[in-house]
């Protein structure tokens, strides 16, 4: 039983209406919390029935709309990074300062103090020498570590992973069991939430109907030649061939937003070895700065170097040099997470690499 100077300890838990939220408030009720469930309303057209979704976990619900404020932080910083030709990563902006911030807030304003607040994620919190940790979960599949770099000691101190020492497919396996069937079953979301299924260029057409202007950009190779035209730089990512009148083994190797230019070469030439970060956090700079045994993501899903890197400081960037394997296709905008061993021990958004 969980408890809290002789009370059942209060826990708000965010719940999307899908399976792994759902399995969140299971594991945390059977620990003896006192569980209320927090939805949060964000984007568009809502699919979650709340008062199904409380009946069937056996708790309140409370809803709290967030569509303004996730318009305002998350997708218009989204729309304006790809106007500059950078690759961002909403998640990484919704996850700390609207989704666990608003759990943070609701769970002190409305429980009191010594409430707790958790979600769905597949990780685990640490803590060493005081100060708390994300780290990966034990489904290294479902691990969503690289996502919550961000997430700060006012947040970390009083949140709960329930999943975090649980595998994707034993949760699915658990909900069915307790006869939550239709949750067990619900497709799982994937990518960024509010494109609604949508690839980023139509959703970013719809938003900024002016990018019709854009098309007809030139295609350059490194010797400025022109081999064809395209419909708009913010259309396109580094590496991507498809859909570009160019030859097998080249790709998109340079963005050039000024010019509304895509310069083609090869995918060997994406990979690299210095990377300058900008934004960034660290949980602990003596410790981070010192590390012989750093590494580093720069995406949360596909290809990552191995090994470990250096960091140092240069003026208001962090320098990142890989020392055993280099990076590919690393793009502005998008965000490097470190890690010793298992812990996220700080992160940074992508400014340059070489």
């Amino acid at each position: 039983m969980s408890v809290f100077y002789g009370v059942m300890e209060k826990v708000y838990v965010g719940v999307s209406g899908g399976v792994d939220s759902a399995a969140a408030v299971r594991i945390l009720q059977e620990q003896g919390f006192e569980v209320t469930g927090v939805h949060l309303s964000m984007y568009g057209e809502d699919a979650c029935d709340i008062a199904e979704l409380s009946e069937e976990l056996g708790v309140e619900v409370l809803t709290l709309n967030l569509r303004e404020r996730f318009e305002r932080e998350v997708i218009t910083p989204f729309v304006k990074d790809y106007l500059q030709g950078y690759t961002p990563s909403p998640c990484t902006v919704c996850n700390p300062f609207i989704k666990w911030e608003v759990l943070r807030e609701t769970a002190l304003v409305q429980g009191g103090a010594g409430s707790r607040w958790a979600t769905g994620h597949y990780c685990r919190i640490v803590e060493m020498n005081g100060l708390f940790y994300v780290a990966r979960g034990a489904d290294l599949i479902k691990d969503q570590s690289y996502y919550l770099w961000r997430l700060g000691q006012d947040v970390l101190c009083g949140a709960l992973m329930p999943l975090g020492e649980v595998a994707k497919k034993d949760v699915k396996f658990r909900m069915e069991g307790e006869g939550l069937v239709r949750l067990a079953n619900r497709k799982e979301s994937m990518g960024v939430c509010f494109l609604k299924g949508k690839g980023y260029a139509a959703f970013l057409k719809e938003r900024c109907p002016g990018l019709a202007a854009l098309d007809g950009g030139e295609i350059v190779n490194k010797k400025g030649e022109v081999l064809g035209k395209h419909s708009g730089y913010p259309f396109y990512t580094l590496a991507q061939r498809r859909g570009l009148p160019i030859k097998k083994g080249e790709c998109v190797v340079k963005i050039d937003a000024s010019e509304n230019r895509l310069i083609i070469g090869t995918p060997e030439e994406l990979y690299c070895r210095e990377i300058w970060l900008e934004n960034w956090r660290v949980t602990n700079e003596d410790e981070f700065f010192s590390s012989l045994s750093l590494e580093v993501k720069v995406r949360g899903i596909g290809l990552n170097p191995t090994g470990y890197c250096r960091v140092a400081k240069e003026g208001a960037r962090v320098h990142v040099e890989l020392c055993d394997d280099r990076a590919w296709a690393v793009a502005k905008g998008q965000p490097a997470v470190f890690y010793i061993d298992d812990r996220v021990v700080g992160g940074g958004v992508v400014a340059d690499a070489l």
